[in-house]
């Protein structure tokens, strides 16, 4: 192994990555918008316009009947001892529903970037010239997934800072208590997102290397979206909740699904099955 090699070739496709603002700005607006947007707003106005003199008995019976068969002891004292209706939504809003939000953000800016590794070459035709240069294919995939982990992860956990900062800034006055800094949201960003983020490049690196289009790539990379939404819709019902066993398990399966895929990687270390999964 390489080091210097393999951090030429990081270097080179996140310099590629980055000239382009029609992958970029995408990647930063979406994340803006879903992270730091979606629950500043969702804070700002569900304190500050709050439901309780607006809502029916059909809103609040239901959502009091939620909060009462809360399968977590803590978070539901926590609820019932807020004030209003819409404080009562605010807290497990952020506290729960804001999980697949971060997951969604991570999965689409590692599925952008790892997508466009090999068939970016392609589309450069820069490939053919990259696969007979004295390189080896482990080097190559290694600095292929390094270019799309850097970027995917800064773009994590700056916008997971920018929420902390905002979204505190907005509720700590009114809850008292400091949200995302909790078991939960500890083992999300620095146990499940890095791993998560690192089996969607693998991944999306390997059916780069399959594939011929970058369209090609990013529908079959597009598939991890799925499990979030309903991970999504299943803690908006009720029906499951992600607690921190819960994420410590998914973490623990993710990391078993790298070392599954960093085998087949190895099926690649041949210069001839890749160059003619490209070109033929």
């Amino acid at each position: 192994m390489n080091k210097q090699t393999i951090l030429t070739i990081a270097r080179k496709d996140m310099k590629a990555t980055f000239s382009s603002k029609k992958v970029w700005v995408p990647m930063f607006i979406v994340a803006f918008l879903m992270c730091i947007v979606v629950p500043s707003c969702m804070a700002y106005f569900g304190i500050h316009f709050d439901l309780v003199g607006t809502s029916s008995e059909e809103i609040e019976k239901p959502l009091n009947s939620f909060i009462e068969n809360f399968p977590n002891e803590d978070m539901r004292n926590t609820l019932i001892s807020l004030p209003t209706l819409g404080y009562k939504f605010v807290y497990f809003f952020l506290t729960f529903m804001m999980i697949p939000f971060f997951l969604m953000v991570a999965i689409i800016n590692s599925m952008v970037t790892s997508s466009n590794s090999f068939v970016g070459e392609k589309e450069r035709s820069t490939l053919e010239t990259l696969l007979f240069s004295p390189i080896s294919i482990k080097d190559l995939f290694l600095g292929k997934v390094l270019a799309s982990l850097i970027p995917s992860l800064g773009i994590s956990f700056a916008t997971f800072i920018g929420s902390f900062i905002i979204v505190n800034v907005i509720t700590y006055p009114y809850f008292k208590v400091i949200l995302y800094f909790n078991s939960t949201w500890i083992i999300l960003m620095f146990w499940v997102i890095p791993i998560l983020v690192l089996f969607n490049i693998i991944l999306n690196v390997l059916i780069s290397a399959k594939v011929k289009t970058f369209q090609e790539a990013q529908q079959f990379g597009g598939i991890l979206v799925l499990p979030i939404v309903g991970i999504m819709i299943s803690q908006a019902s009720g029906m499951f909740f992600l607690s921190p066993l819960t994420l410590f398990l998914i973490g623990a399966v993710l990391l078993a699904g790298n070392l599954f895929l960093i085998k087949l990687v190895t099926k690649f270390n041949n210069r001839n099955t890749l160059f003619q999964s490209q070109i033929h």
